[in-house]
């Protein structure tokens, strides 16, 4: 895992020290940098949009937004599903093969699932938590993406709710992109952001509530972990 963050690393400096990054971070320069490059364009937005789902510090909105501006809604909004798709699916991944020892060593515990009898219950609530929190733009995307590699969570019902939830967002950007001249992009991420607090509200309380009444816990455990 270090190993992996030294490698996300090096990469971020060689983007930042090469100018790359405040290239991006002008969506206007980077929608004529998009257009000079011709199809290699699509590729660079996928694998930029993946990569910044995987390093937060890479401005994921500014590439999604230059997306729409350069390919449209339609095909725009493919691009930055696809690539925070396959972002988010790779967290999850480097989480699912290396999170659970981390976890292990640092607190000497590992989540299962309590019984049998609930594996699909606990599978149902763990999809349908993540689905609702990719609606919720308050709720960081790369932290939820590495976190549920840390639950039991099915990687075919993880991938489903990612792409099913990224949908919205996906468009929105790609949306405000297209339309950048006529839009008023801070009033419309206010917007939405006040519609995420709004949903986020009932998503806690519902938890809370799941927590009081032991439902989680009739569905999760943790045990301790067995060291060699």
């Amino acid at each position: 895992m270090f190993s992996l963050i030294i490698f996300f690393i090096l990469i971020y400096l060689a983007l930042k020290n090469t100018g790359f990054i405040d290239l991006i971070s002008d969506t206007s320069r980077f929608k004529d940098y998009l257009l000079s490059i011709g199809p290699w364009g699509i590729g660079l937005t996928i694998g930029l949009m993946t990569f910044a789902i995987l390093f937060k510090l890479l401005p994921s909105a500014a590439v999604a937004l230059a997306s729409g501006a350069v390919y449209g809604h339609t095909w725009g909004t493919i691009y930055i599903i696809t690539g925070a798709w396959l972002g988010a699916i790779i967290a999850f991944l480097i989480t699912r093969m290396l999170g659970a020892d981390i976890i292990c060593r640092l607190s000497g515990h590992r989540i299962n699932i309590k019984q049998e009898t609930a594996q699909e219950k606990s599978q149902s609530w763990l999809m349908w938590g993540l689905l609702v929190s990719r609606f919720i733009p308050v709720i960081p995307y790369d932290i939820v993406s590495y976190a549920m590699g840390l639950t039991p969570l099915k990687l075919w019902r993880f991938s489903l709710a990612t792409l099913i939830g990224i949908i919205p967002t996906s468009f929105f950007l790609a949306h405000v992109g297209k339309n950048m001249a006529e839009t008023n992009f801070t009033e419309m991420l206010s917007g939405m952001m006040t519609a995420g607090l709004v949903l986020l509200l009932p998503f806690l309380i519902i938890l809370y509530f799941l927590y009081r009444t032991n439902n989680l816990k009739d569905l999760f455990s943790l045990t301790r972990c067995k060291h060699e």
